[in-house]
């Protein structure tokens, strides 16, 4: 029974410090941090829904719902409640594509695109306020190394 009981709290301990874990804990508590920001400057969106935003933002052109998905690699069900979501809250606009009425064009309403140049000054400020705890080396190594992680499981 101990040894059973000493398997089990060590690999508690393991799970602990497992990249999963650790990389969770860390967007659970930026994504806390990041929609306290959002509701103190009055922006009516999610953390969870900045990528969206931020994907259609970028882009030149209207994008489907399923090439948001695509990019941000998420379920298009899920995609599309969040598009709708922004959609209701006015800042996307939502058109059915001339070319093949299956599938909706997604852009900015003026808005998004005001609510979005407020949120990349947040999201700069909050990188710089947890970044000034680290030197430029650390920050470098940091990039790195989540970079490789990255790269190593989409392999």
């Amino acid at each position: 029974m101990n040894a059973t009981l000493n398997r089990f709290i060590n690999l508690r301990e393991d799970l602990k410090n497992s990249l999963q874990f650790k990389l969770g804990i860390v967007t659970k508590l930026v994504f806390k941090k990041m929609n306290a920001q959002l509701v103190q400057e009055g922006i009516p969106v999610l953390a969870e829904q900045l990528p969206i935003l931020m994907v259609v933002y970028f882009q030149e052109h209207a994008m489907t719902q399923q090439e948001i998905a695509n990019l941000l690699q998420k379920d298009k069900a899920g995609i599309q409640r969040s598009v709708q979501t922004l959609y209701k809250d006015g800042f996307l606009k939502i058109e059915s594509d001339v070319e093949d009425k299956r599938k909706n064009l997604v852009t900015l309403t003026a808005s998004g695109k005001f609510v979005c140049e407020r949120i990349q000054a947040l999201v700069i400020a909050f990188d710089n306020q947890v970044m000034e705890h680290f030197s430029e080396e650390e920050r470098n190594t940091l990039n790195g190394l989540l970079d490789r992680v990255a790269a190593v499981i989409d392999k």
